[in-house]
């Protein structure tokens, strides 16, 4: 899969494979995600308009360089290298936890590293991206999801959806360090919820389908999904093929939702991001990241398509629906 770089102030360009020398001396921000401008640019919007905050406007006083990975998190190390090589001041490294513990791989030879801010699903801690939350020295910060916490949640809401459900389908990503934490945490706690857990995995290309042809017509009662950025990435297939088994799920983000997933819970990821765009741009201003404490989501949003509930004919409890953003 080649790449694709998107360069500054919505401009989309292809880099030739030795870039020639910028006339500009704009700073620099390599922004490096593991999925695709499809898929996230509205984050990458979201990015921007964080950066915005802090005086820095994409194109005028700043210049941002969009490195995507489309789900092949196996060309991580190579964008890193790449977008390294064009010097930036900053980078970037968000759309799943691989491209965060690339990016401090990648810069712990570096002599004067760049900064680092970064948006992860797992603990930082346990990524190795930082040593404390709340002083992360070294020249990594950002913010975390708190993804594994949040499975267990989402088992909790889609039993309170179903109560008669007690097997449940999880599909999950084993090449995933946060994705296999939350289907820990997630199976640990599916025994006092009386539910039954299948496994279903998928890292790559195909896998996907492979995975709902392992579920045979009637096997479970409902569909959980983890919160792995490839899954994420090819979310519009998974919805899809949970649409035609007519199988009931729980997503880990509204963007699923919006393509016709029947739930979803899970953090505001514009929020998220816009916290990552003021981190870069403090950063730009001279900030250190070993001063900037890692953040943590603080508002979570509940979603249910009501239109799909209707096409499974499912009726939900009048308790969750009033808790919840129901979208047509």
């Amino acid at each position: 899969m080649k790449r694709r770089l998107f360069l500054a102030a919505g401009a989309v360009a292809s880099l030739p494979s030795r870039p020639r020398a910028q006339p500009v001396s704009l700073p620099r921000i390599a922004y490096v995600s593991g999925r695709s401008l499809g898929t996230d640019g509205h984050l990458l919007q979201a990015f921007r308009q964080g950066l915005k905050s802090t005086g820095y406007v994409d194109g005028q006083n700043v210049v941002i360089e969009a490195w995507w990975a489309d789900g092949n998190f196996a060309r991580i190390a190579k964008l890193l290298e790449e977008a390294i090589a064009r010097k930036p001041r900053l980078i970037a490294a968000v759309g799943g936890n691989p491209v965060c513990t690339a990016a401090k791989a990648a810069t712990s030879t570096i002599p004067s590293p760049p900064p680092v801010v970064f948006s992860a699903g797992a603990d930082p801690v346990e990524l190795g991206l930082v040593r404390n939350p709340g002083r992360p020295g070294g020249n990594l910060t950002g913010v975390t999801l708190g993804a594994a916490e949040l499975g267990v949640k989402r088992l909790v809401l889609l039993r309170e959806m179903l109560p008669r459900a007690h097997k449940v389908a999880l599909l999950t990503n084993p090449g995933d360090p946060g994705a296999v934490k939350e289907q820990r945490t997630i199976e640990a706690a599916s025994g006092r919820l009386g539910i039954e857990l299948m496994s279903l995995e998928a890292a790559g290309s195909g896998d996907i389908e492979r995975a709902f042809e392992r579920l045979p017509a009637g096997a479970v009662d409902a569909l959980l999904v983890v919160g792995d950025s490839f899954l994420i990435s090819r979310r519009d297939r998974i919805v899809a093929l949970t649409s035609l088994r007519k199988l009931p799920a729980i997503y880990p983000a509204r963007e699923f939702t919006d393509t016709g997933g029947l739930a979803s819970y899970g953090t505001r990821w514009a929020d998220m991001y816009r916290i990552v765009g003021s981190y870069a741009g403090r950063l730009l201003k001279g900030e250190k990241p070993a001063d900037l404490p890692v953040q943590r989501p603080t508002a979570f949003e509940l979603v249910i398509n009501r239109r799909t509930a209707r096409a499974l004919g499912l009726s939900l409890p009048a308790a969750l629906l009033a808790r919840a953003e129901v979208i047509a």
